[in-house]
């Protein structure tokens, strides 16, 4: 109420001379008062005091008691005439009528329609001709600023009712004086100006006027420019006043550069560019904005003259001064670049332009400031859009320093390399800005830089060597590592070399192996082979001489970092076919001998193997230069990798060749390597293998499985164990201290191993082989080595699924025969296979493997109620499978993800309520995934929600979860037709304090509120429940917790029977639900609930039976607010039920409620590990 009295008040004590705004543009609701603008002004502004409101009614009344002597109607298009006479009449003589006119033209103009117009073209015409003559009057400058931009804003919406084809001279003059008022002085005048203008033009361009439009802009571009430019030329101080009015005619040039036709286009940019001097001027900034607007709607052609004139005025403003602000410099350096992208093909302007550029704002670059970066990065434009390196090239040969010399392009070239490297010497710590200039340069000019950049790669090196601050040596380093990529490792290390003196045990620029680590792509392996490899052999017998002390740890770390760099080499070689034969004895030799290097030789070979299949893959250039370009942090929009381009697909394809024509015998080495390695190597054997068995073919792979069977003598090994025994008794004759059982179990366990590694490639064949030697494993129960059964069984089972569906009785028949017992490893191989064996069949969707689907799925919902490991791993199964469907690629996904639903929903009309719980809970978690599409499976919702009336406690307390779940998940929009089935399934356990039932209705029906909102929720909810949904939504804004009250008085009976208490948390923590927890709900319970729960506490201390009290939730609740839900990883998230009542030893939960363990010592599970330690309030 003050604020409104307040606001007539400071109208009516305002200045009604001053610069005030018009009263409010909001459009009048002419329709509530039958079309009277003056009965709604009055509904509007009728209790105002401000003098401009009352003034403004007056003058609306008193037209309109004129066109009501004279018949007319009362309508906006009647008062314009007289409105616009009354104005005229008043002028600068009555600024408060004159003021008040204006407002109410401007207010009513926007309510007559233009299109068609709606005016009497006389009518339209007169009135326009009569505010362009106000505007035009040299008394219109004493007027205010607020009266003057309102004739201006009717004028241009008058302009529109003109019919400019028709009549060009009715248009003229208001063109005309908008124009003017585009340049006032007066900055809201202006933008208002400016603003109709360019309505104007559009609307004339439409009418077919654009070229009369154009020359009367024109026209009044000349007449304020003309006197500037002649002030520059005669290099006189421009006066403030002519300056201004120059600048603001620029600006408005700019709005209108769209609409100009294609000759006054060019007349604007002849004219305007002249006005660029070397020095700034209050004009260059706005030159150099309608400059570059001007050149985007030019044509090369037509301009190509005048743009050279351009360039060379603007390289010319280029060079440092201080009193040149940073962003007329970025603007001038964008205006010359997009001056270069327009003749480009035209002309070969940037070899003289872009040396001259470069040296004038090479300065900026080392500035440090902002401007910098934006220099920079325009800097970077011009490499990307106008240096070619095929330029550089010459028969598909580096230039040599000798061609450099005589080619324009070359020189030019070289010019620019100079300039950036002398400034690199003018810096202590070169910038990012500078830095990130030479990298995209590197990149750009591929092997062609080391002809012209060599000294700037000698620059980095030394500020390489004597830089400390990591965040510093890291933008170096890019830059060197751009060298290495752009021409290769061979010239870096020309340049830079990597020398050991072995008198004083040094090792010379060891800074720059990781960068070779890192940065090397598409080097020769003969490279690695004759340079590298002496250099490591050198270093580390100097290391094996020196035992102990840092110089030992210097020379060992050289080492290492010397054998590191095979991988990088193998990384898309370019000449595997000539080098990999002594490659390949470096392996063996590597993988035989030494203990250390085996990790770089198997990352090598899987290196080699991988890029040469991707550079002969049709995809290869993208997934490429995406792995380069990952290497800088500027992320360079484009370069090129020469080596690389120069490396056909063909060429590719035979280094495929050479590489299998070695993987058999390198295999087979490999294999009795890996037999006879340590477990921690065996694992990067296991790399290797994996890599030459994708090469070597089936047969060669079946032909090694054989022989190592026979020669570990496993040709049978599904022995009786009185052969067994006796074969023990041949073995201990002949190899008295060897356990003949453990070595023969140790040999199928590495030959399991073995088959993990070349199930992936194999065919049918050799297929069969292999599954027969797992079977025979999984069927002799004595044999120790099940987990790496079924892990090998896995591979083949996701990697075949044809060959999985042809032998889905036999792999069934070994998985159901399998008791994983207490080892964790042999149950998640196991779960391994059911998972992929059950994607395999929900997508063959036949009937006869639909029903052995709901064997896999019988098993896994089992293994969600047993015990808490088991249950994980179900879950994580369930998820995975879950997240296959989703993401197939087939048309049928959300068809095979909708069957899976529908064969756990199977599950529900089970007479097990143990079953029933545990399919509730795998449904729980299902729709945590993917909410969203739980909605598509019919009947999914409504068949859990009348699982809430259920005779079985653990089958109502998983449907609970699967609600708390639902509502959590869901969005506000699809619970709203789900609020109602929802709130009639939950309510009826909201009187059930056992069980938690009470806790997690309130909690639900918190997020429903919340979700959905209170009316929503209250409306559907029956009348008999009303007040408990009342009063959960009071405890919501309260911050109260209604589960105080089912907690306060069981606490009074703890001390008493100690015993019942702990049975209960038991219970309690049973019948948790491994859905997300939330908040509990808020604490006021209503007056009547509150009477309800202490009569039952007495009814029940009436009986002497304290522990009656003690049968409520002992846990506390969440801290948090509402139902905000804290959820880790959905694989952690156990949904369902928490197991039955377990006796034992009492331990703490993480909620702060006591609960049951087993004898065993294991924790029975409390509230769920995902989720956040619940806050303890007081």
């Amino acid at each position: 109420m003050k604020r409104k009295q307040r606001a007539p008040a400071a109208a009516a004590n305002a200045d009604p001379d001053s610069d005030g705004e018009e009263p409010s543009q909001t459009p009048l609701p002419l329709e509530s008062f039958s079309g009277d603008a003056c009965a709604a002004l009055t509904a509007r502004y009728g209790r105002s005091a401000a003098p401009q409101h009352r003034h403004l009614l007056a003058s609306a009344a008193a037209i309109r008691s004129i066109l009501l002597d004279d018949g007319m109607p009362l309508t906006p298009a009647s008062y314009l005439p007289a409105a616009v006479a009354a104005l005229r009449a008043a002028g600068p003589a009555d600024p408060a009528a004159a003021s008040a006119l204006a407002s109410l033209l401007a207010i009513l103009l926007p309510h007559i329609p233009s299109s068609p117009s709606s005016l009497p073209p006389d009518a339209a015409s007169e009135s326009a001709s009569a505010l362009a003559a106000f505007l035009s009057s040299p008394d219109a400058s004493q007027l205010p600023t607020g009266t003057v931009r309102s004739v201006v804003k009717s004028l241009g919406h008058l302009t529109l009712h003109l019919d400019a084809g028709a009549d060009w001279d009715a248009v003229a003059a208001p063109l005309e004086a908008l124009l003017a008022a585009s340049v006032d002085q007066r900055a809201k005048v202006r933008k208002c100006a400016q603003e109709s203008v360019e309505k104007l033009f559009a609307y004339l361009e439409q009418c077919g006027c654009a070229k009369k439009a154009s020359n009367a802009a024109v026209g009044m571009f000349e007449k304020h420019i003309s006197l500037a430019r002649s002030l520059i030329n005669s290099n006189s101080d421009i006066s403030e006043g002519k300056e201004t009015d120059a600048a603001h005619m620029l600006g408005a040039m700019v709005t209108l550069v769209p609409y100009l036709s294609k000759k006054a286009r060019k007349k604007v940019f002849s004219d305007a560019y002249q006005l660029l001097s070397p020095c700034f001027t209050p004009l260059t900034r706005h030159v150099l904005r309608l400059l570059a607007d001007l050149l985007g709607h030019l044509k090369a052609e037509t301009v190509e003259s005048e743009v050279e004139s351009l360039v060379s005025l603007v390289v010319a403003y280029l060079p440092y001064d201080e009193k040149k602000p940073d962003d007329t410099i970025v603007s001038a350096l964008y205006l010359m670049k997009s001056c270069l992208d327009k003749l480009v093909g035209c002309s070969k302007l940037w070899v003289e332009v872009l040396p001259t550029a470069f040296e004038a704002v090479s300065g900026y670059l080392t500035l440090g400031r902002k401007c910098s970066d934006d220099v920079a990065k325009v800097v970077q434009d011009c490499i990307d859009s106008h240096i070619d390196h095929n330029v550089f090239v010459t028969n598909g040969s580096q230039l040599n320093e000798c061609d450099a010399e005589d080619l324009s392009d070359q020189t030019a070239m070289k010019s620019i390399c100079l300039t950036i490297n002398s400034r690199l010497h003018t810096c202590a710590y070169p910038p990012d800005s500078i830095l990130t200039v030479v990298l995209v340069l590197f990149l750009k000019l591929g092997e062609s830089s080391f002809v012209f950049m060599k000294d700037i790669l000698l620059t980095l090196a030394q500020f390489a060597m004597k830089m400390d601050k990591e965040s510093q040596l890291k933008n170096v380093q890019e830059c060197i590592g751009a060298a290495v990529v752009a021409m290769g490792p061979y010239k870096v290390l020309s340049l830079v070399p990597i020398a050991f003196d072995e008198d004083r045990l040094t090792c010379s620029n060891s800074w720059l192996l990781p960068i070779l680590d890192k940065y090397t792509y598409g080097a020769p392996l003969q490279l690695f082979l004759e340079h590298i490899v002496p250099l490591a052999k050198s270093v580390q017998n100097a290391s094996d001489r020196v035992k102990k002390g840092r110089k030992h740890k210097d020379l060992q770390s050289w080492t290492d970092q010397l054998w590191n760099l095979l991988p990088s080499f193998c990384r898309y070689s370019v000449d595997v076919h000539h080098s990999f034969g002594s490659l390949s004895k470096l392996l063996v030799e590597i993988f035989k001998c030494d203990e250390c290097l085996y990790k770089s030789a198997a990352k090598a070979l899987q290196q080699l193997v991988d890029g040469t299949r991707r550079l002969s893959s049709n995809s290869q250039d993208v997934e490429i230069y995406m792995e380069l370009s990952a290497l800088f942090s500027s992320k360079p929009i484009s370069f090129k990798c020469p080596r690389l381009e120069r490396f056909s697909k063909k060429e590719a394809r035979k280094d495929l060749k050479v590489l299998a024509s070695h993987s058999a015998n390198l295999l087979c080495t490999f294999a009795d390597y890996f037999l006879e390695s340590s477990p921690e190597k065996r694992a990067h054997l296991k790399v290797a293998l994996r890599c030459l068995a994708q090469l070597s073919g089936s047969t060669n792979i079946c032909e090694l499985f054989v022989s190592l069977v026979k020669r570990f003598d496993l040709e049978n090994t599904q022995l009786e164990p009185d052969s067994q025994e006796c074969k023990t008794d041949v073995d201990r004759k002949d190899e008295e201290s060897i356990d003949t059982t453990d070595e023969l179990n140790n040999r199928r366990s590495l030959l399991l191993d073995l088959i993990s590694t070349f199930a992936e490639v194999a065919d049918e064949d050799l297929l069969d082989k292999l599954f027969g030697f797992i079977k025979s494993c999984l069927l002799n129960s004595s044999m120790p080595c099940h987990s790496k059964a079924l892990l090998a069984l896995s591979i083949i089972v996701k990697e075949h699924n044809e060959y999985s569906m042809a032998h889905l009785d036999e792999i069934l028949l070994l998985l159901h025969g399998i008791k994983p017992a207490l080892d964790r490893t042999v149950l998640e191989s196991q779960l391994l296979c059911y998972q992929h064996l059950l994607v395999h069949m929900i997508k063959v969707d036949e009937e006869n493997t639909s029903k052995k689907a709901f064997l896999i799925l019988n098993e896994l919902i089992v293994a969600l109620k047993s015990k808490k490991e088991s249950r994980k791993l179900a879950y994580d199964v369930l998820l995975a499978v879950s997240a296959n469907l989703r993401s197939s690629e087939s048309n049928s996904a959300d068809s095979d993800l909708q069957r899976l639903f529908t064969m756990v929903m199977g599950y529900l009309s089970t007479p097990s309520p143990h079953i029933v719980s545990g399919a509730i809970a795998a449904l729980s978690l299902l729709i945590y995934s993917d909410a969203n599409f739980c909605m598509e499976v019919p009947n999914l919702i409504q068949s859990v929600l009348v699982l809430l009336q259920h005779k079985a406690i653990e089958v109502t307390k998983a449907a609970l979860g699967f609600v708390k779940v639902l509502v959590t998940s869901l969005q506000p929009e699809k619970l709203l037709n789900l609020q109602a089935d929802i709130m009639s399934g939950i309510l009826p356990l909201s009187s059930i304090t056992k069980h938690h039932f009470k806790w997690k209705v309130v909690l639900i029906v918190e997020i429903l509120i919340r979700k959905c909102g209170f009316d929503a929720i209250n409306l559907v909810t029956p009348d008999k429940y009303k007040d408990f949904v009342k009063s959960v939504e009071e405890g919501r804004k309260g911050n109260h917790n209604l589960a105080d009250g089912a907690e306060s008085e069981p606490k009074e009976h703890e001390q008493h029977d100690p015993k019942r208490r702990k049975r209960v948390d038991s219970n309690a923590e049973a019948g948790q639900e491994g859905t997300p927890s939330h908040r509990p709900p808020s604490k006021s319970w209503s007056a009547g609930k509150k009477q309800a729960k202490d009569s039952h506490f007495k009814k029940g201390a009436g009986k002497g039976n304290p522990r009656h009290a003690a049968k409520k939730h002992q846990g506390k609740a969440s801290g948090d607010r509402g139902d905000r839900t804290n959820f880790k990883s959905k694989s952690k998230w156990q949904p369902g039920n928490r197991g039955d009542k377990l006796r034992g030893n009492n331990t703490k939960s993480r909620g702060g409620a006591f609960s049951k363990t087993q004898n065993s010592g294991t924790r029975a599970p409390g509230h769920s590990p995902s989720f956040k330690k619940r806050k303890r309030t007081a």
